[in-house]
This record gives C-alpha cells, structure tokens and sequence, in this order.
C-alpha cells in the first residue's frame, strides 16, 4: 500500500472532494498548491479547471519527480515548503493557495501563514484541510489505533527490526485544534474565515493505505525506513481486522479564509 492506493480509495476522494469544492473556478486563475506530493490533488484542481494556472510546491523531490511524470506541461513545480514560499515567487502571484490534507505538516504556522500571505494577491483565498488535528479521533476508536501500534511495534522487535524507543516528540501539527486555526488565521490577517467539520467512515483498505504513508508510519514506529514502517503496519492493519473487523469514524476540518 502507498499513495497510490490511498488516492484509488473512495473515501479518500470524497474527503478531498470537500477540500476541491472550497477552491474558486474561474477564467484562469494562477493557483498554488503547497504540499503538493506526487500531484493527485494539483490534477483533480485542473480537471475542475483546466485554464488555471497551477504551480505545484513540496520539500521532496521524489514526490515531485512523480508528479511531474504525472501532469507533464500542464503544470509546474518547485522544491520547497510552506514557509519558502514568500522565497520563491513574487509577492501576490496567486489568487488562491491551496494545502491539501498536509497543514498538520507545517511545524511554525505562524510562518507558513505569513509567507502564503504575502504571495497570495489582495482577494486571495487560502483553502486547507487536515484529518490530523486534535479531535479528529473519536474517544470509542482511540483503543484501536492504540492496539494496532502496539502490536506493530511488538512485530518489529521480535523481528529484529532497529526500532527506536519513543519519536522525537508529537509533532506540533497532531497537537493543534480547529480553534488553533482559526486563531493562527486571524493572527496573520485573514479574514472571511470559514470553517466546517465532516466525519468519514474509513473502512480498511483506506486504513491500510493511511498506515503506509510516511508521516503515519514515521510517527508509529520510529527508527525503521518508512517503506518498511508502512508495510509493517499494514500487514498488522490487516489481521487485526481479519481477527474482529471495524471501522473506524474520524474528523476532517476544512479552513476557506480570505487575504485582505
């Protein structure tokens, strides 16, 4: 399981669907679309609207050596992150700035949101989403996601596998709440800030995709390579459904703000 199979499964569309449906379609508009990966999301935006003008922005070449491979000339894209982004491109060259499914990813917000700021034109919409929030788990399926690390991690130590004890810490984005948002937007001077909250019902085959991407594999078990943190807990992903099958109910925020 990787990217590809979690951009296949249904549920995955429909929540990124929610996020598409924020982003304006108009006579061209230059678009950037920060985090943007192996570009599935940069070319659900021009299917929507092919006379955009889109860039495509992340901090790992591989993933935009694949997008690349994916969209060709309709598009282009640069190395960089969130925060670089005011380094990169001239003040108010975009008319909307788009981060799908990657904002729990920004370690200062501040930051990012200052330099989307300033790339963004007077007018401009920011439009972002996140299943990785504080609250996005529901209290009755936290025991599941806990059963399915343990037992990973168990896995991993009776195979030898170097194993670190404990990752570097949550990372900051997991800790922050919708209300953190919110406040991070008006702090750096957006505003029309509109904010809605969706549930999805994810079965296993978009559980086993999320378990092979980096951040969640990287996160679960620290120290192993990411290729095999995922499939790791996709294997254990599988039998502990095998054993009792479930789902699993979780949040996804979506922000729509305005840069003045």
């Amino acid at each position: 399981m990787d990217y590809a199979a979690l951009r296949h499964d249904p549920e995955y569309a429909e929540l990124n669907r929610a996020l598409l449906d924020l982003v304006p379609v108009g006579s061209g508009p230059a678009v950037l679309d920060v985090g943007c990966g192996d570009g599935a999301v940069s070319e659900q935006l021009l299917l929507r609207d092919p006379a955009m003008s889109l860039i495509g922005a992340d901090p790992d070449p591989d993933l935009l050596d694949a997008a690349r491979a994916r969209l060709g000339d309709r598009a282009r894209f640069v190395l960089g992150d969130a925060a670089a982004v005011s380094r990169l491109f001239p003040s108010d060259a975009f008319d909307t700035v788009v981060l799908a499914n990657c904002i729990h990813l920004v370690p200062d917000l501040a930051e990012a949101l200052d330099a989307i700021g300033q790339v963004l034109a007077g007018g401009g919409r920011l439009v972002f989403n996140s299943a990785f929030y504080s609250g996005a788990e529901t209290a009755a399926d936290l025991p599941l996601y806990a059963e399915l690390v343990g037992t990973a991690r168990r896995v991993a130590r009776t195979r030898g596998l170097p194993l670190a004890r404990s990752a570097a810490g949550r990372p900051s984005g997991l800790r922050r709440s919708a209300e953190d948002y919110r406040a991070a937007l008006d702090a750096a001077g957006f505003t029309g800030v509109d904010t809605t909250e969706r549930e999805f019902t994810l079965g296993p085959d978009f559980l086993a995709a999320l378990c092979s991407t980096p951040m969640f594999a990287a996160a679960a078990l620290p120290g192993l390579d990411r290729h095999t943190a995922g499939a790791l807990l996709a294997e254990t992903m599988e039998k502990q459904y095998e054993r009792a099958p479930f789902t699993i109910t979780r949040r996804c925020v979506y922000f729509s703000a305005v840069r003045p």
